[in-house]
């Protein structure tokens, strides 16, 4: 995929070579701010388009950061109250042994039994790791909102994602609709290579 990424840029970095000042700062802005090139050559229609998908993917974003941490001072609240457990400066590798253990007791045994060369490494001996929970099902419960809050997370790393693509398709829209006007053919196509992979083929030719 990083060669994908690397080959669309190295379109984007020919067509801003292939065009003049003009058509340059085009790019530039839709790179900055998806459809404001489109908008600089009013193609409103296509700059609305972007620049919506823009506003939408961001409120994705913000979303997804905000669910993020409702979820996760939801479930230390929850681990406080129902495994009397102190979260605070603790890793994430200990919230995911709450979630999958009814107490630091039976963890440590868990280690112990299926134990390696390092295993005192991965017991907890320090006080301030102590948990317990009152019930099974209130465990159960707090790793649903730990997941929650991983998958609200994972939202926000998509947006950001989306804000690049959005920001390279626009980029490569302005392009298109140079070239269609300069009598510059600019080609760009997917290939399936083996292994799950792709190649992108770039071609350019001036009529």
């Amino acid at each position: 995929m990083k060669s994908i990424y690397k080959k669309i840029i190295y379109m984007i970095l020919i067509g801003i070579m292939t065009q003049g000042l003009s058509a340059r700062g085009e790019l530039m802005r839709s790179l900055i701010l998806p459809g404001w090139g489109e908008l600089k050559m009013q193609e409103n229609k296509r700059a609305k388009i972007f620049m919506r998908t823009d506003l939408a993917v961001i409120a994705t974003y913000f979303l997804g950061k905000s669910f993020n941490g409702w979820y996760i001072d939801k479930y230390t609240a929850y681990g406080t109250l129902h495994a009397n457990a102190n979260m605070s400066g603790k890793n994430y590798a200990f919230i995911v042994n709450m979630s999958n253990y009814d107490s630091m007791e039976d963890y440590n045994h868990n280690m112990m039994i299926h134990h390696n060369s390092n295993y005192f490494d991965d017991i907890y001996e320090d006080p301030s790791y102590y948990w317990q929970w009152d019930s099974t099902e209130n465990r159960i419960n707090f790793n649903d909102m730990r997941e929650s809050s991983l998958i609200a997370e994972k939202f926000a790393e998509f947006a950001v994602a989306g804000l690049i693509i959005n920001r390279v398709a626009s980029a490569i829209d302005v392009l298109y609709l140079k070239n269609s006007k300069s009598g510059i053919d600019l080609n760009a196509s997917l290939i399936p290579q083996k292994n799950d992979g792709v190649s992108l083929n770039i071609s350019f030719s001036i009529k």
